[in-house]
């Protein structure tokens, strides 16, 4: 019987010792299932506004209770516009103030007044009503500087219930400058209708998405 050369049995006993060493380290190495749980990042993204189930709003002419005529006619078509751009279908001001002229003369009821939102909405075939109430609209002038504020609560109102479902109260200013008081009511014309689509704007921001954006 032939004996193992000296050089093979070296060879047997390198390879004996790597094993063990691999085994040693592969020992180590947790296992997936030991590893710690570790949470999938998320999206970044801002808080979700519920839907309201609504399709169509009928804009109401706004209710003045400081301002001008003016500045209530802006905030109404800034708000059509604005409401379309969130994917609600515009409605014509003509359709809603037939119906309303309507409607109150079915109630007997005072130009100014509230008409109940399922009146409206069973006139003219909406799913909610919005109403304006213009709290504040000034422009105050001084030495050289013309401040400019324009402040309004909106309330959207279901046809089918009456109960307000959305409300919003919203406040805008900015200021404008310069050396005589003409010069400032040139520049603060311009900058309270600036004012006053940003009051609109900043309510309507926080309005769910119509159906025309889904």
């Amino acid at each position: 019987m032939t004996k193992p050369k000296p050089a093979g049995l070296a060879c047997v006993l390198v390879l004996v010792m790597m094993l063990m060493q691999g085994c040693s380290t592969m020992a180590k190495i947790p296992l997936i299932r030991d590893l710690p749980l570790v949470p999938r990042a998320e999206e970044e993204t801002g808080p979700v506004t519920p839907a309201l189930g609504v399709g169509t709003i009928a804009v109401m002419p706004v209710d003045i209770r400081a301002g001008s005529p003016d500045a209530a006619k802006m905030i109404r078509e800034k708000l059509a516009q604005e409401l379309y751009f969130k994917g609600y279908p515009k409605i014509p001001f003509e359709m809603i103030d037939a119906a309303l002229a309507d409607a109150r003369k079915r109630d007997e009821a005072a130009a100014g007044t509230m008409v109940r939102p399922q009146l409206i909405g069973g006139m003219i075939g909406v799913d909610a009503v919005l109403y304006t109430t213009l709290l504040e609209a000034n422009t105050a002038y001084r030495y050289v500087s013309a401040p400019v504020t324009v402040r309004a609560l909106f309330e959207l109102r279901s046809v089918r219930t009456g109960d307000v479902i959305w409300m919003q109260e919203s406040r805008a200013a900015d200021r404008d400058y310069g050396v005589t008081k003409r010069s400032l009511e040139l520049g603060s014309t311009k900058l309270f209708e600036d004012v006053v689509f940003a009051a609109v704007k900043q309510a309507v921001d926080k309005l769910p998405d119509g159906p025309g954006m889904r």
